[in-house]
């Protein structure tokens, strides 16, 4: 009888060891299975920058674009996300250096993981004298929560300044940052706002590399590395290798390794 009784103890708590196995694990996969229907948005960039010193003088605006992805299954649906300022870490204000958009510009189109969002930048008198920077962050909604890379700074300005594009690459590439030299290489690549000759899909793209908290930048090296030589032979066969006032040296000797 008392065997019996141990047996049956024995068989009961099996089975509840198996029961609460079971509810772990279906619990488990309950969590898994929502955290996995989440779409993690992150910003393209940690930081950006816009100037005004390449614009007419009439221009007193610009809608800026800020690229987004997620990483996850396509949707068959438009969806509306959130990009929201962070007041109280940027210097740029609300109604005198930028306004935000209506919601509907922020959106992701049916069947992609990517897309750009949309800000107004104001073009101030004070722009001529500092860099304003704005932060953006993106805010959680029905569609999206933030991601790793979840802010973004902008810089803004009335002036040529160095740009944050001109990163490591390009130091790496073209050697030390000077006004003279970007302005050659933007007149080179035919680019006259400022922006990044390289920031298309022909030169890059950008990555989230596994133990990273941003994205980073990836360029297409086979594509980019003969345009830099060709820059090269641009400057001394068409502009006679010209002289770098900020260096003191002729252009090509201040350019980097290819």
């Amino acid at each position: 009888m008392k065997n019996y009784k141990r047996a049956f103890v024995q068989t009961a708590n099996c089975v509840f060891i198996m029961l609460s196995a079971w509810a772990l694990v279906s619990c488990s996969t309950d969590e898994i299975d929502k955290f996995d229907n989440h779409n993690y948005l992150s910003f393209q960039k940690s930081s950006m920058s816009y100037t005004f010193a390449f614009s007419a003088d009439d221009v007193k605006s610009v809608e800026f674009d800020i690229p987004v992805a997620y990483a996850g299954r396509y949707s068959d649906a438009d969806m509306l996300f959130s990009i929201v300022p962070v007041s109280e870490k940027s210097t740029a204000k609300e109604g005198t250096d930028y306004q935000l958009m209506d919601a509907s510009q922020q959106v992701i189109k049916a069947g992609t993981n990517s897309g750009n969002g949309k800000i107004r930048l104001l073009r101030t008198p004070a722009l001529k004298e500092e860099s304003l920077k704005l932060v953006l962050a993106i805010a959680p909604n029905d569609h999206f929560l933030p991601g790793v890379a979840d802010t973004l700074t902008v810089s803004i300005s009335d002036q040529i300044v160095q740009p944050s594009w001109w990163d490591w690459s390009y130091s790496r590439w073209l050697g030390q940052y000077t006004k003279t030299k970007m302005l050659l290489w933007l007149e080179f690549m035919g680019v006259d706002d400022g922006s990044n000759p390289f920031d298309t899909e022909q030169y890059c793209h950008y990555v989230l590399y596994t133990g990273y908290t941003e994205p980073s930048i990836v360029y297409h090296e086979w594509v980019a590395i003969p345009k830099l030589m060709e820059f090269r032979q641009w400057l001394l066969n068409t502009k006679n290798n010209p002289m770098d006032p900020d260096l003191g040296m002729p252009v090509v000797e201040t350019l980097g390794t290819f």
